[in-house]
């Protein structure tokens, strides 16, 4: 099990992994057995996908991908709400900074403000930022579950699948390091 740092990332990664826990094992039993499908569906599609082997198989691997798919984009959002909130904070900083030490000459007054950009909102950006202060095979991690969880959110329209699949743990462990790196 991934010794996670940051509480909100093995918070929600404890979570996840209890979900796929219980669902690998739901699932171990609908192989042995396509009817036990019926037990844990919704009471509307009772024998929908149960009456052949084949579309029961089909249906808990979808179910498993959904699952997988979900899993990286919930463990990527909350990532997003630990690093924005951490840049807020420091854009706060340094905000303050900037007006505190700044002279005030009108047209220096007008401009300065945007001498410290707060408009940085997408993952995009905060990758940019850190680029070139963390470890390049880090960015490169953090730059390839972008990929993965940009796939999966935007319902898989763009361009081919990620050249990688990286498990929960693995992401997980990645995330935990960049925020590691940016609280240094």
């Amino acid at each position: 099990m991934a010794i996670l740092s940051n509480t909100d990332i093995r918070q929600t990664f404890n979570y996840l992994s209890t979900l796929d826990n219980i669902l690998q094992k739901e699932i171990k039993l609908v192989r042995g057995n396509k009817s036990y499908l019926d037990k844990i569906v919704p009471e509307e599609v009772v024998r929908e996908y149960s009456q052949k082997l084949s579309t029961a198989l089909d249906f808990v691997d979808n179910l498993s991908n959904t699952s997988y798919e979900s899993s990286v984009i919930v463990l990527v959002a909350t990532f997003e709400k630990i690093v924005f909130a951490k840049y807020k904070t420091s854009f706060g900083s340094i905000k303050g900074v900037v007006r505190i030490n700044a002279q005030k000459p009108l047209d220096y007054y007008a401009m300065r403000e945007k001498f410290v950009d707060g408009s940085i909102d997408k993952l995009h950006s905060i990758i940019e930022l850190i680029k070139e202060h963390i470890d390049p095979e880090l960015v490169a991690s953090l730059k390839a579950i972008k990929e993965q969880r940009d796939y999966f959110a935007h319902g898989k329209r763009f361009g081919l699948s990620p050249s990688i699949t990286l498990t929960l743990e693995q992401i997980a462990m990645v995330l935990d390091k960049v925020i590691i790196e940016i609280e240094k």
